[in-house]
């Protein structure tokens, strides 16, 4: 699954395994992701055109990062979810992660790549992180007290106003519509 394909115009969040038989129109791709500590299965869809979201949430990618030609295999998947208390700062406090991350000085090298998406409502964030292990996104969180590191903008995305709630889990690829992972 290509994270950033451009023709992907939406992408949908479920909880729960979704079938996909037969594939319905405008379905680019889809991946199912197991949590780690077995609290359960997300299905992560990709669609060219807007869907009837159903009971998932819907989202469109608004900003990606990943290390320049990196080739490792992803042995984990962290999908941190971020709400807001009111729409429009989504984007800016996506920014200010980015600003984090640069002034980074000793980032754990388990990290692959970032992908933040913007809920269409606009109050929620969902950063769809690649890493090489669980344990080394464990790793990270542990040396950064909570995020993945401990330069002074990290406290700044920690105390960002109108930050309601946020949430991080590990998950496992058990499966995708491209035909890897175990049968579904």
């Amino acid at each position: 699954m290509e994270l950033t394909r451009p023709d992907a115009e939406l992408v949908l969040v479920h909880r729960g395994r979704v079938p996909f038989e037969p594939r319905p129109d405008g379905l680019l791709d889809a991946r199912w992701l197991e949590q780690v500590d077995g609290g359960g299965v997300v299905t992560y869809s990709q669609w060219s055109d807007a869907v009837e979201a159903g009971d998932a949430v819907a989202y469109r990618r608004y900003r990606s990062g990943r290390e320049a030609a990196d080739d490792r295999t992803v042995g984990c998947v962290v999908l941190v979810s971020v709400e807001f208390d009111r729409p429009r700062v989504a984007e800016e406090w996506v920014d200010l992660v980015f600003t984090a991350l640069a002034a980074e000085e000793d980032l754990h090298p388990g990290g692959i790549s970032a992908h933040f998406h913007v809920s269409l409502d606009g109050l929620r964030v969902l950063n769809y992180a690649e890493w090489t292990s669980a344990r080394a996104h464990e790793e990270a969180m542990a040396r950064g007290n909570g995020s993945v590191g401990v330069s002074e903008p990290w406290r700044r995305v920690h105390s960002f106003a109108g930050l309601k709630h946020s949430d991080v889990r590990r998950y496992r690829v058990v499966g995708d519509t491209g035909g890897h992972g175990e049968d579904l």
